[in-house]
Parts: C-alpha cells; structure tokens; sequence
C-alpha cells in the first residue's frame, strides 16, 4: 500500500508516541522523516506518493527533482 508523503509523516508522529514503548521504531520513524523531508525538498507535494518513487529510482536520494522525472 502506498502513503503520500501526508501519511508518511503522520505515521512518523504516529510511531514517535509510541518510541517509549517500542525503541526499535526509531529507525522507521528517522527514514520516514528523511523520505518526507527530502521528497518535499525536492518539490514534491504532500499528496504524492512515497513508494513509487522509492520503487523506481531505489532510494530518495536518487529521486529527480519534481518535474525532472524521466
């Protein structure tokens, strides 16, 4: 199922309520805040999507500039 960046950083404030009971979400949680923050760096909006850019490119540091897609 694919999150929008919205839901991704939801998710991330979601899981970070729940650290102090599961430690080992902190490293979800810190790749779902890189994943948002990045992709919205890279002018991406809060509706698009998170996962199909991930399968496409590998890693959202490979992921173009919104409108540089290829």
């Amino acid at each position: 199922m694919s999150v929008s960046i919205m839901e991704a950083l939801q998710n991330a404030n979601h899981n970070l309520d729940n650290l102090k009971t599961m430690p080992m979400l902190l490293p979800l949680v810190k790749e779902q805040l890189n994943n948002a923050a990045t992709l919205l760096e890279k002018g991406y909006g809060i509706w698009d999507e998170v996962e199909p850019l991930l399968e496409k490119y590998g890693d959202v540091d490979n992921v173009p500039e919104k409108g540089g897609e290829g």
